[in-house]
């Protein structure tokens, strides 16, 4: 069987969100898979291997780390034998993505790790009574302190070896990741040996390890661990990445309609790395 789709799962960056010309509030809402702005379909349409493929587009706005790689697997399996190539696209983190209800209405409801967008804030449904919006924004502030990050990366680094382990086995042809909004710094994923904590990364050093308030034996431990837990998921395999440490968030130059999003210029720079990308492959 000849393998004719390609496949994108990814968050907002993905699923196109903010490519159309109403109101600021509308557009944040609203995703444009087809518009030929958005890097997926630059990309399907000007690099040659790829044209003739079908485009199966599941970038999802607002989708956690966990709804992308539950959306690519299930694709995968899904498709199969008939898919080309997988692009995953990783988002911020956490995200939390959740159901206050079960009604004929649309009920979901997510959480970001610096945005809060509860809909719902004044009225639980499945018990009636009402929750103020002070008591929701506290009860999210305690669960983002006790929140930690490295935990997060290690699901991405699992995430990514389980897409590739079934990819091999399903035979598809090849599958890249691309960072959308992933926090850590440049060289986060190199580590480093007989050094002192002051030479890590800033990101390790303040969000990973907190350094100033431990001495440098525990942070030598946990540093060595925070490494151990990425290599016991199957390593970051940067091979595999489009662009490891450079997002799609901090390559942005431009903005789309809803002042948010990427806009022209940033979504023809992304596809043109990767096209850079292909070509080193």
């Amino acid at each position: 069987m000849i393998s004719n789709k390609i496949l994108f799962a990814g968050c907002s960056y993905t699923a196109g969100n903010g490519w159309t010309d109403t109101t600021p509030e509308e557009s944040t809402k609203i995703e444009l898979k087809d518009s030929p702005y958005l890097w997926v379909n630059i990309c399907h349409s000007t690099i040659d291997r790829f044209k003739n493929l079908e485009l199966v587009n599941l970038g999802k706005g607002g989708a956690s780390n966990t709804e992308i790689f539950e959306n690519a697997t299930r694709a995968m399996i899904q498709h199969g034998d008939n898919i080309n190539t997988v692009f995953c696209q990783w988002t911020s983190m956490p995200r939390y993505n959740w159901h206050v209800g079960f009604e004929l209405w649309d009920t979901s409801e997510n959480l970001g790790w610096n945005n809060l967008n509860l809909r719902t804030h004044d009225q639980n449904l499945n018990r009636g009574d009402t929750w103020s919006r002070k008591h929701i924004q506290d009860l999210t502030d305690r669960l983002r302190a006790m929140h930690h990050l490295h935990w997060e990366i290690v699901k991405v680094v699992d995430y990514s070896n389980m897409i590739l382990t079934l990819a091999k086995r399903l035979g598809i042809n090849q599958v890249l990741f691309i960072n959308g909004l992933c926090p850590w710094d440049a060289e986060y994923f190199s580590k480093l040996n007989d050094v002192k904590p002051e030479a890590y990364t800033e990101f390790t050093k303040k969000e990973i390890l907190n350094i100033d308030t431990r001495d440098d034996a525990d942070i030598l431990q946990l540093y060595d661990l925070a490494h151990q837990h990425y290599l016991d998921r199957g390593g970051i395999q940067q091979s595999s990445w489009i662009n490891l440490y450079d997002s799609f968030r901090n390559l942005a130059v431009d903005t789309n309609y809803d002042k948010s999003h990427p806009g022209v210029v940033s979504n023809r720079l992304y596809a043109e790395i990767i096209k850079q990308k292909l070509q080193s492959c």
